[in-house]
């Protein structure tokens, strides 16, 4: 999923991630006048955006039923992390209710990520998964951590990354960079070929290793539900990582529309202690693994002239036929249970008949969608994987 740390669409709020995050605290505990803390926001800055954040926080009071005035905003501090953990100890949580056992991840809605862990971070939740498990849990996850150290390594080339992989598909190796550092200063890098050669072998045969291990460990974690249940329980939560501290891990996530601040999603992810909610095994369901780059720096380089990327374990939330028909039989369902309505033969099948052509609506204009985005985006949703496909030119695409 994009992570709340995400400008907001076009069409709604301009606002920059942290400040709105503090917008829907100022909102949650009765506006800019009468919060205890308006974070240094200017009152005409709030004001461009209140309605929106009122929206928002006006849905999180009411699903979560945290108390009125209770909000804080996390800010930018450090979680405190169990101390075998391995990783970054950025906390889960965005906001959270100081009188409520409400703790909250915000993200931006049409989002697709749960987890983007390096080697350390991959580690751990694998462990922590098998901890919720106890002796329940499969006996090789040891060795599928052993399986994936040596994609999940940091490499390391003359120039930068974004050159790196320009070269491997061009074949041509450059003599020369004038590149900038991380520190913004403007430097030349001269390629010793030989070593470039080599460096170009080694990313190369490390992205091959990527594409081979992917589908290994989707299938591991398709046929293995339950361990796959609580990996994502903790990459989703932080429960075990952040068990030292209430407030760094999150029970709650709040989807938020960006446009107006009403059809936000607000679901909760937890049921209680090492209990996953029915909201976090539905997305358990629909995680798709990729293992692929992480480059946070792309185009630079460090005062050396050297750049650098790292293995990363993903867990991507992209909703197929399957995941998608699911949802939309549910709220039929619920929608019937809910009716007041005298349900006669004649009445459930209108009914019945309805939902199908809206159901036929909606698909339509999802595939609609994906197709601007390319074929293997709409095989994707329908979960079809072809053996082979015959077109020319898209070997440059990765086809063969």
């Amino acid at each position: 999923m994009k992570t709340f740390k995400t400008y907001l669409e076009e069409g709604g709020s301009s606002t920059g991630a942290t400040d709105m995050e503090q917008y829907i605290v100022i909102a949650f505990n009765g506006g800019y006048e009468k919060a205890p803390d308006t974070f240094g926001v200017k009152k005409e800055k709030y004001e461009a955006s209140r309605k929106i954040a009122e929206n928002i926080a006006k849905d999180i009071r009411s699903k979560t039923n945290a108390p009125p005035n209770s909000m804080i905003h996390f800010g930018k501090g450090n979680g405190k992390m169990v101390k075998w953990w391995e990783g970054n100890p950025t906390p889960k949580t965005d906001l959270y209710s100081s009188k409520g056992n409400v703790n909250i991840s915000l993200k931006q809605q049409g989002g697709s990520q749960v987890m983007s862990g390096l080697a350390g971070e991959t580690r751990s939740t694998f462990r922590a998964a098998v901890k919720y498990m106890g002796d329940k849990a499969p006996d090789d996850i040891e060795k599928l951590i052993s399986d994936l150290e040596p994609v999940l390594t940091k490499i390391t080339v003359q120039g930068n990354i974004n050159s790196m992989a320009a070269a491997v598909k061009s074949k041509i190796i450059p003599q020369r960079q004038d590149i900038k550092t991380t520190s913004k200063k403007d430097i030349t890098v001269v390629i010793d070929k030989k070593k470039y050669e080599e460096e170009m072998k080694q990313f190369v045969d490390w992205k091959q290793k990527m594409k081979e291990l992917q589908p290994f460990f989707q299938n591991y974690f398709q046929t293995n539900k339950e361990f796959a249940k609580y990996f994502v329980y903790e990459a989703a939560t932080g429960e075990t990582k952040f068990s030292p501290d209430k407030f760094a891990y999150s029970n709650w996530v709040v989807e938020f529309d960006p446009k107006t601040g009403t059809k936000n999603k607000i679901n909760r992810l937890s049921d209680g202690k090492g209990i996953p909610s029915a909201y976090c095994e539905s997305l358990a369901k629909k995680v798709k693994i990729r293992i692929s780059p992480k480059t946070p720096t792309g185009s630079k380089v460090n005062a050396q002239g050297m750049g650098s990327s790292s293995g990363s374990f993903r867990l991507d939330l992209k909703e197929n036929f399957t995941t998608f028909m699911e949802k939309e039989t549910k709220g039929f369902y619920e929608s019937l249970l809910l009716t007041e309505e005298n349900l006669d033969e004649i009445t459930l099948f209108g009914k019945i008949k309805n939902w199908f052509k809206e159901i036929f609506v909606k698909v339509w204009g999802k595939v609609k969608a994906l197709v601007k985005k390319g074929l293997e985006y709409v095989l994707d949703f329908f979960e079809y994987e072809p053996k082979i496909v015959r077109t020319s030119g898209l070997e440059l695409f990765g086809y063969k």
